[in-house]
């Protein structure tokens, strides 16, 4: 279910979207659970950040507007619910659920949703009414406080079913590819106190390219199978990695439960005959006399098929995605391929003696992409006829068709940079899920396997924006509880006798840009630390142990002997006070919390730190 009550029409000037191409439903599904799809900021601090966030615009229910118009019902798109969401991201905005994998019939789920969406108009007018009688603005969004504790109890239902994935069906109604992470990970500020961080289940991260047109995966639950049996309370969240303004139509973000026919083939769609075949988005080459003349294994001195490697070039400009479905032995094979200096263009080789057909269908669930988006060249007419007939979907041609075929339209991809760039996209991913299957056991070996570097600086005036926003929006990791608006940020700024404190952090899959601040002064024998934001953006990456240990080097003189957090208990910063339980900070005689300084308390050698000295 998705948010749709909080619409203004006013807002949206656009036309709606409408699909180019019929859409390839998702088949065999039997059950499903109740979501409720809403917008968030991903700095959440409400309603404190109401009054002091720069950012803030209301929706009808007081809370922050962060999609452009909020979320439109849009029934050109017949979907598992019967429409779909069409949103406009704003800066900071994310669409975002609490878990919940009681799984229901389809048809109960839909009474369900029409039965809350009734309900709403209820809650929102006597809401509305008594906000204005009360003064108190949390009775504006008593609906959104209603369908969250709703969520929560049909979550805490026996679990009967599990569910076999999680369905995501979008449609980009832009011409260039858009990026989103979803996020599924348990909620901290509901985990019992006492657990220790490292304890929880891993979070599950995937990163979704969003080509133009439909989109579809279907993540076997497998993937985040610790989550769901944990028992805890968990958040689903896709942020997109465009700052502001990528617009989108979801149609359905699900956990499903499969018929036993379809639970044979996760991830299986049934396709429209009547569809227009939608843009290529990955071409699929064999290798022997048709990459290359010659075969392989009968002479070592194959070359390229002449302007192939042009061509290779151009389609990779192009933003087409290239893979190999050969029969061939992969080391001979990838070794000729390196030789030749094509092995970077590549996503997902099959180089193997398994039935190509079967080999194009794992690519394509690789790279998230439907079977359709995908052509297939080769030399011989049996493997081109035994692909066609069991992947019907996917366009076959022989290799002497492939200079005029580029030439269709189909095939013109884009000429951006951002085109260009997709390749790198998808091996960025698959690095990502690489170290994170290689690390599911040990999480402390997980980051130190990412590469997290942690970039601390003295404030300088090009970081104002950024920080204010941190300023204004940190709620979690908000260690003082403190909200400022812009002018007392300026006068804080320039004062001299503090130490600001900028934290910038990356890893081996890109930046996290500007994640923290903090400002210290040191007390005789004390380092304090007077303000932490920290956005949750790096939560339970131990960027704070990082940071606790690069103040204490840089003001140890010998006499320090003393870390004191200027800590103030809210009723949304809890994740704040369980980092500094499991870091032995104690309650401190003038508040706040602190501990001994003792060499390397903080030492957490599996983050890179770089930082600049100040001049005492």
């Amino acid at each position: 279910m998705f948010e749709f009550d909080k619409y203004e029409a006013h807002r949206h000037s656009k036309p709606p979207a409408r699909p180019e191409t019929a859409h390839m439903s998702a088949t065999g599904i039997q059950k499903i659970s109740f979501l409720m799809w809403g917008e968030h900021c991903i700095e959440c601090a409400a309603p404190a950040c109401f009054s002091s966030c720069d950012l803030y615009e209301a929706r009808p229910d007081k809370r922050c507007r962060r999609f452009e118009y909020g979320l439109y019902r849009n029934r050109n798109f017949p979907s598992l619910h019967g429409f779909g969401a069409e949103v406009v991201f704003k800066r900071w905005g994310k669409i975002e659920t609490r878990g919940n994998v009681r799984m229901m019939p389809v048809w109960q789920v839909r009474i369900l949703e029409q039965a809350t969406t009734a309900f709403s108009l209820i809650t929102n007018t006597v809401g509305r009414l008594l906000g204005k009688m009360t003064g108190n603005i949390r009775w504006n969004y008593a609906t959104y406080a209603l369908m969250e504790r709703f969520v929560q109890q049909l979550r805490k239902g026996q679990m009967k079913v599990q569910p076999d994935g999680f369905l995501v069906e979008i449609y980009n109604p832009t011409p260039e590819p858009l990026s989103l992470q979803l996020v599924m990970s348990i909620d901290r500020s509901r985990v019992p106190m006492g657990v220790p961080l490292e304890q929880l289940p891993h979070p599950f991260v995937d990163k979704l390219t969003i080509d133009s047109g439909f989109f579809h995966k279907l993540i076997p639950a497998t993937a985040f199978k610790s989550i769901i049996e944990s028992g805890l309370a968990f958040n689903i969240a896709l942020l997109p990695e465009a700052d502001k303004g990528a617009r989108l139509v979801f149609l359905s973000l699900d956990f499903v439960t499969l018929s036993s026919k379809s639970r044979a083939g996760v991830g299986e769609v049934k396709e429209n005959p009547k569809a227009i075949k939608p843009n290529a988005k990955c071409m699929i080459f064999d290798l022997d006399n048709t990459l290359w003349d010659g075969v392989l294994l009968e002479r070592e001195e194959v070359v390229l098929r002449p302007g192939m490697k042009d061509l290779i070039e151009m389609l990779d400009k192009r933003g087409i995605l290239l893979s190999i479905a050969s029969k061939n032995a992969h080391d001979h094979a990838w070794s000729k391929l390196q030789e030749l200096g094509l092995t970077e263009f590549f996503l997902y080789p099959k180089i193997n003696w398994l039935p190509k057909s079967q080999n194009i269908a794992q690519i394509a669930k690789d790279l998230n992409i439907g079977l359709d988006a995908c052509v297939f060249i080769d030399d011989s007419e049996f493997e081109l006829k035994e692909v066609g007939q069991a992947l019907p979907q996917v366009a076959c041609h022989h290799v002497s068709q492939v200079t005029e075929l580029v030439k269709e339209p189909r095939f013109q991809g884009s000429s951006s940079g951002e085109a260009g760039r997709r390749r790198k996209l998808y091996q960025e991913n698959i690095m990502r899920h690489q170290a994170a299957e290689g690390f599911s056991g040990d999480y402390i070996d997980f980051l130190r396997s990412c590469g997290i570097s942690l970039d601390i600086q003295p404030y300088a005036s090009e970081s104002f924006e950024r920080i204010t926003e941190l300023v204004q929006r940190t709620n979690q990791l908000n260690f003082s509880g403190r909200k400022y608006d812009r002018n007392q940020i300026q006068l804080i700024l320039g004062d001299a006798e503090r130490d600001k404190w900028v934290l910038k952090c990356q890893d081996k899959f890109g930046s996290y840009g500007t994640v923290g601040f903090c400002i210290v002064r040191q007390d005789a024998e004390t380092i304090e630390i007077e303000d932490f934001m920290l956005s949750c953006r790096v939560q339970g990456k131990f960027i704070e142990q990082a940071l606790f240990d690069f103040l204490a080097k840089q003001y140890s003189k010998g006499d320090v002997q003393r870390l004191w957090v200027n800590f103030c208990q809210t009723d949304r910063n809890a994740p704040a006070k369980q980092v500094l339980d499991e870091l032995k900070f104690k309650p401190d005689e003038k508040g706040g919390l602190g501990r001994e300084v003792k060499g390397d308390s903080f030492a957490c050698n599996f983050i890179e730190v770089r930082g600049s000295v100040l001049p005492h």
